[in-house]
């Protein structure tokens, strides 16, 4: 009995995985999910053309990103300077966060869920990342940061 439930449970985790996995599948269910459905999502605009003045991508600048039970300020309170900084140049392009904090230590790319044809990326700075994502047409913004 005890080995049937382990295999079911198994099988439960596999099929969990393949139901979230990241990317195209073969089939086209995503296509046909109703997006306005949708709520978890976060507020993202068209990207500006390279060249183009827009420098601030749809993420409301005042959205509280704290941890429950915190108001923003308290959780921005908390950061180290950098990271501060990096926190509150959400939604700004990447070239905003190098000119305020530096480059990063290190930097990793994945094809984006977020995006079609971008990247999503983590910059590794010291006590932190920063995620971002970069369209395809280049443009890069920040999209928060985590320890």
């Amino acid at each position: 009995m005890k080995k049937t439930w382990c295999a079911a449970l198994a099988l439960m985790m596999i099929l969990a995985m393949l139901c979230t996995a990241c990317g195209k599948s073969g089939g086209d269910a995503a296509e046909t999910k109703d997006p306005a459905a949708a709520t978890d999502l976060p507020t993202v605009t068209a990207p500006p053309a390279a060249g183009e003045d827009s420098q601030v991508m749809g993420l409301a600048a005042d959205d509280n990103h704290a941890p429950e039970g915190m108001t923003q300020e308290e959780w921005l309170a908390t950061l180290s300077e950098d990271q501060r900084k990096a926190e509150e140049l959400r939604g700004h392009a990447v070239e905003e966060l190098y000119e305020a904090i530096g480059e990063p230590k290190g930097a990793e790319y994945t094809a984006s869920c977020l995006v079609e044809g971008g990247e999503d990326g983590i910059l590794a700075y010291d006590g932190f990342y920063v995620a971002t994502t970069r369209f395809a047409n280049g443009v890069e913004y920040v999209m928060g940061t985590s320890n």
